[in-house]
């Protein structure tokens, strides 16, 4: 398999050291007009060139701001398609990629890797025997100084209400996200309480801490079930559970679109409609 990525920052890193892993791939292509590094992968300073490849598969791990453009112009030749999250900076540029995907006959997946955490692939196993009735989740940090087309909303709180739909399967009925930014002109301070046909939730996202957390917190009808999305880490009922899934998010990620290109569809990865059904959210409340 002949796999291409565009954008070499620290997204882009993190996925070309997973794509190394992978011994499904035959081929790497790089393309970043504004890298200087050196590596041992085929390097293209010409994008027509590096679209002309014949890759089976192209991950596009550029800012959020370009997203739309790389885009359209990589759908006119490759038909397999990985973008990072989030998608695009709004509804607007969400709907024109997918219109054009659906035009040029592209499969595009997005890169919502929480979905293949061990622990919640695990956790979404363990709740076909249960029934949620709450979900809290925390996912603090640092501010990224490396981000400065978007503010936590679109960076991390998206994630978190991907998972909540990709765990229960439910409509949001209802939404208030109160926010403030110390930082810059973006939010960095966010909380979200939502409420599904079944479920509540809440989610606390911040760029304003001197540490790391990512806490998912999961109340049942039969169980309670606490995660470490950091380390990969499910307790039930307060006691540690082996994970029944080992690689990382991103290689799992991986293994979701490679699956997509040989089949056509491909179970846990995030599809244009899903990161469109996030964006109706931030953009709604």
């Amino acid at each position: 398999m002949k796999i291409g990525l565009i954008g070499l920052g620290k997204m882009g890193k993190n996925h070309l050291k997973e794509l190394e892993k992978n011994l499904n791939i035959k081929e790497i292509h790089l393309y970043d007009p504004f890298c200087k590094d050196e590596f041992k992968h085929f390097f293209h300073k010409n994008f027509d060139d590096f679209l002309a490849q014949n890759l089976d598969g192209v991950i596009i791990a550029t800012p959020t701001s370009t997203h739309l453009d790389i885009a359209l112009k990589v759908f006119t030749q490759i038909k397999n398609v990985l973008i990072e999250k989030p998608l695009a900076l709004n509804l607007n540029e969400i709907l024109k990629l997918q219109n054009q995907a659906i035009k040029d006959g592209v499969r595009v997946g997005i890169g919502f890797c929480e979905r293949f955490n061990p622990a919640i692939l695990t956790l979404k196993e363990k709740l076909l025997n249960d029934e949620i009735i709450s979900i809290n989740i925390q996912r603090i940090s640092a501010y990224p100084q490396r981000i400065n087309d978007v503010g936590v909303l679109s960076d991390l709180s998206v994630h978190d209400l991907d998972l909540i739909y990709f765990l229960t399967q439910e409509k949001i009925i209802d939404v208030k996200i109160n926010k403030t930014h110390h930082h810059a002109k973006f939010e960095d301070e966010v909380m979200i309480n939502l409420r599904l046909e079944n479920v509540l939730a809440c989610i606390h996202n911040s760029w304003n801490a001197n540490f790391i957390i990512r806490k998912f917190i999961v109340l049942g009808k039969n169980y309670s079930y606490e995660l470490d999305l950091k380390n990969y880490e499910l307790f039930i009922n307060s006691q540690k559970i082996d994970n029944l899934y080992n690689n990382s998010p991103l290689y799992g990620e991986h293994e979701a679109f490679f699956e997509l290109i040989k089949n056509g569809e491909s179970k846990n990865l995030a599809s244009i409609e899903d990161a469109l059904r996030v964006q109706e959210i931030l953009e709604g409340a």
